[in-house]
């Protein structure tokens, strides 16, 4: 069995597409309504070079490379995370949220995100971004969940220029809940509030992530057609063995 497993990860490593080949991860300042970020968290497999490979393409192209980390410290060592500070600073590219990309002038750059519900460990990160004068996208889920004090932390981070975007209200896989539910009750019981619940304390929304970055012309339309969001994000291909979430 632990030949198997180990082949198995062998197999996902080599089919893993290289982050400055992988197109849904760039914006290229065309105003799509759907983006991908890649995944780099340490898991995720993608080495340092591979991510300097996509900083150099969004350089040399003027495009954004979208990557995703979850948790600071955590699904990503803390050297691991100043070193792709770092690459950016030494490519001379700026970090953007996604509000910059939605209202800022078109240039090449990196918009950090970090996803889910991790306040504790995002608020550890923010003396190391600030090193680097980087400011990340928060795609939060389970806001209604999160005790009091990961509100707080949450309102600080915002309050250090970092970017509160929804990320649904249970963490629910959108293409399946549509399957059992119905594309109305995806929309009003896991995109919608999630959304609402943080505008009522004063985040200003403008985009949505879907967990597990899985997603559906259905739902991309669905979401953006409300008017309560100018943008959805998912996740950008990784490997040969998992299903590309990414319009072509």
């Amino acid at each position: 069995m632990r030949v198997l497993v180990v082949v198995a990860l062998v197999l996902a490593c080599a089919c893993r597409a290289p982050v400055d080949e992988m197109d849904g991860a760039f914006y290229a300042w065309d105003h799509r309504r759907v983006h991908c970020a890649v995944e780099i968290d340490d898991s995720a497999g993608q080495s340092l070079d591979a991510i300097f490979a996509g900083m150099d393409r969004a350089r040399d192209t003027g495009e954004v490379v979208e990557l995703l980390v979850h948790t600071p410290g955590v699904t990503m060592t803390m050297d691991h995370l100043e070193a792709v500070l770092a690459g950016a600073r030494d490519r001379g590219l700026p970090f953007l949220t996604v509000t910059d990309l939605l209202r800022g002038a078109p240039q090449a750059s990196v918009a950090l995100m970090y996803d889910d519900w991790h306040t504790q460990e995002w608020v550890a990160s923010m003396d190391l971004l600030a090193q680097y004068g980087a400011h990340v996208t928060l795609y939060v889920g389970r806001y209604a969940g999160m005790p009091p004090t990961a509100h707080l932390q949450l309102a600080e981070l915002a309050a250090a220029g970092h970017d509160v975007e929804a990320h649904s209200v249970l963490h629910q896989r959108g293409p399946t809940y549509v399957e059992q539910r119905g594309l109305g009750a995806y929309l009003d019981e896991e995109v919608l509030p999630s959304i609402d619940l943080l505008r009522a304390d004063g985040y200003e929304v403008l985009s949505y992530a879907y967990p597990f970055g899985v997603r559906t012309a259905e739902t991309d339309d669905a979401i953006v057609d409300t008017g309560s969001v100018e943008m959805v994000r998912a996740l950008a291909k990784t490997s040969e063995l998992r299903a590309n979430p990414c319009p072509d």
